[in-house]
């Protein structure tokens, strides 16, 4: 099962409707390890991109002056970082242009997260809140930790 953010589109964008809603899974994204140029101008992560084709300059320019295989293990490094947190860049996107987490849906694929959130009246109750709901960049407090204070209480 994979867990998918659900973001709404901004209030005063007149061209999305409310139900025009976009899920983001919560898991790793092979093709930006494969093919990382295409990924992120597919997700228009434009500055990702710019970063990414510097840091791949930089590596092929000191990979000419010495040909160490350390610099070979590092060209890897933007990749692998994409694979495991491309998505939250996807997500990170969305946040600066305005569109609202408003929760989460974990399903077995993304019709099924889309039929899940659409049917669980979560839709018309994001419609009707005014404020944007960014949770999941809050630090989690269980009240289960307030209550136990374990070895190093506060």
């Amino acid at each position: 099962m994979t867990v998918y953010s659900i973001y709404l589109p901004p209030e005063e964008s007149s061209q999305h409707a409310a139900s025009d809603f976009r899920l983001v899974p919560d898991s790793k994204s092979p093709w930006a390890l494969i093919m990382p140029v295409v990924w992120l101008a597919y997700h228009r992560l434009w500055l990702a991109l710019l970063a990414y084709l510097v840091f791949s300059a930089l590596v092929l320019l000191f990979l000419s002056w010495t040909p160490h295989l350390a610099w070979l293990y590092l060209s890897a490094l933007p990749g692998l970082y994409l694979l495991l947190e491309g998505q939250e860049l996807v997500s990170a996107r969305l946040e600066r242009l305005g569109w609202r987490f408003a929760g989460i849906v974990e399903a077995q694929s993304v019709e099924d997260a889309e039929i899940r959130w659409a049917t669980s009246g979560s839709l018309q109750h994001a419609e009707t809140t005014t404020k944007p709901v960014s949770m999941h960049r809050q630090p989690f407090r269980s009240h289960v930790a307030n209550t136990n204070p374990g070895l190093f209480p506060e």
